[in-house]
């Protein structure tokens, strides 16, 4: 039997991106972002339910690519860099690059004028991210010639905040930084039609920096990005349940799991959980967690697996093999959340939904049939 299921809510998930829409206001563009198969939620499964969105975030070609043959029509953008290899399929699958170096511009300039096609692109700046981007001086010296280029269509400018969730004085920096770059090319009448910046924890702490568009990711699926409330109410979308494969008992003074790093201090009942980091479960968690078994807490002991995940169930007398573990979501009341289980693991909760592997079955409720 498949033991374990990651289930996604594709109603909480269109009731967050409703929700932020109403936080942004009517006149500013919702860009999804679904790069790294949809933070983990499975790209093909859930962007066809993504109708109440202006568009969409990709990492690479290769996801826009899937978009497209899923019957997607909206814009997708390339948020990082393209290979020169990826033109060809970039204008064939009608899907918008983004431009930091003036060698691109050319090269996308080169291959539009031999399709006769005209190509939308959005420029990115760097403003202090230090990845991606013109600088703003280096911008300006180059616009014109960009500008001059055939069958290149500048629709957009954009930057990428480095610091949303944690350094606001920074954020402001960086926000200044792009402003003053729009002032400057304004003077020189060169306009964009959509300029955006604001990532998820600066549409939910920075509001101010919506400006034409925001690309929202891991807020759309439920998921805090920075231990910090908001008043933005979110549903999470990805719960991750698994069954007791083994119920038994030990004796005092008696070693659980790889390299004895728990060592039973009294007869004890413990359980063993088909899932362990090679499904993407942390290895951080090892003897430091719990999960929860007919709502109760169980406590991780012992290292995490590569296959297994063992707890104690000393306190929960009544479990049975067969019985549903939860290790993200609800049951009986309590909950395990995404922002919780990467805050013990000292890690980001991005890394936590996108490291769940495979091996996992997907389950898609309320809304999309399994």
């Amino acid at each position: 039997m498949e033991a374990n299921i990651i289930e996604i809510d594709i109603n909480n998930l269109r009731r967050n991106i409703e929700v932020l829409k109403g936080y942004i206001g009517p006149y500013v563009k919702f860009m999804a972002v679904v790069k790294a198969d949809a933070y983990g939620h499975g790209l093909k499964e859930i962007a066809p339910h993504l109708d109440n969105v202006d568009g969409f975030g990709v990492a690479n070609i290769e996801e826009g690519i899937i978009l497209r043959e899923l019957g997607i029509k909206k814009p997708i953008l390339i948020m990082g860099d393209i290979f020169p290899a990826d033109i060809k399929d970039v204008i064939h699958f009608n899907i918008t690059p983004s431009v930091s170096n003036l060698e691109i511009a050319r090269l996308i300039s080169k291959e539009g004028i031999k399709e006769d096609r005209e190509i939308p692109v959005h420029i990115k700046v760097d403003t202090g991210m230090g990845r991606f981007g013109f600088l703003p001086e280096e911008l300006l010296k180059v616009i014109d010639e960009i500008l001059s280029l055939q069958n290149l269509k500048l629709e957009g400018i954009f930057s990428h905040f480095s610091t949303a969730g944690t350094d606001k004085e920074y954020v402001d920096l960086q926000f200044r930084r792009f402003l003053e770059l729009m002032s400057m090319l304004e003077r020189r009448k060169i306009f964009f039609s959509i300029r955006h910046i604001a990532n998820s924890p600066a549409v939910l702490y920075h509001p101010h920096t919506t400006m034409d568009m925001v690309r929202v990711g891991i807020a759309m699926y439920g998921i805090n990005p920075v231990d910090i409330d908001t008043s933005v109410e979110l549903l999470p979308v990805m719960s991750l349940k698994s069954k007791l494969l083994s119920v038994r008992e030990i004796p005092n003074n008696w070693s659980v799991g790889y390299e004895r790093t728990f060592i039973s201090e009294k007869p004890m009942k413990i359980g063993i959980v088909p899932i362990g980091y090679g499904d993407g479960i942390p290895f951080q968690l090892s003897n430091n967690g719990y999960l929860l078994v007919r709502g109760k807490k169980a406590p991780i002991i012992g290292r995490i697996c590569m296959d297994y995940t063992i707890v104690d169930l000393t306190n929960i007398p009544e479990a049975r093999i067969e019985d549903e573990v939860v290790l993200i979501g609800n049951q009986g009341g309590k909950t395990i959340s995404v922002e919780e289980m990467a805050k013990r693991c000292g890690v980001i909760p991005y890394t936590i939904i996108t490291n769940l592997k495979g091996r996992i079955k997907r389950k898609y409720i309320r809304g999309l049939e399994s």
